[in-house]
């Protein structure tokens, strides 16, 4: 490592040293201003928009599951 590359190394360390405090606060700013009741009301609605799109699987898979298990026994 040149010396030229050791100052940098040194100043990028440095610089994060003083913005790690900084950005943890403005997480815990973050978390304390949001509204995870509301959040989740979004999600919870973009779910059940998704379920009702897609209709139920005429069969659970589970007789497909065993044909394959038998096919893999015969073989």
């Amino acid at each position: 490592m040149t010396d030229e590359e050791r100052t940098l190394a040194k100043r990028w360390v440095d610089t994060w040293k003083a913005a790690g405090p900084l950005l943890e606060k403005v997480r815990e700013e973050d978390i304390r201003a949001s509204d995870t009741m509301r959040d989740f009301q979004i999600y919870a609605g973009l779910a059940e928009m998704e379920v009702k799109k897609r209709p139920p699987p005429p069969t659970s898979g589970l007789v497909e599951q065993q044909r394959w298990f038998m096919k893999l026994a015969a073989s």
